[in-house]
């Protein structure tokens, strides 16, 4: 079970970070908004398989912080 929302299947693991906590994908990207770069894995049912934090649906915003621009619905 994902040790931040306590809901989703804690499949994703990051071999980059301290510790060894259990995410599902959207609190994994969540964890790593503003580390990019991380190793992650995914359990596939018989091990640990390298994922990509863009696998999981990560999208990065350069620029703002981190969140998407504010003016790019005013376009």
């Amino acid at each position: 079970i994902c040790e931040q929302c306590c809901e989703g299947e804690g499949s994703v693991w990051c071999m980059s970070c301290t510790g060894a906590p259990a995410w599902c994908g959207p609190c994994a990207v969540k964890a790593h908004r503003n580390l990019p770069f991380h190793k992650v894995q995914r359990w596939n049912g018989a091990y640990y398989q390298p994922t990509s934090l863009m696998d999981l649906g990560f999208l990065w915003h350069i620029g703002h912080g981190g969140d998407p621009c504010p003016g790019i619905g005013q376009i």
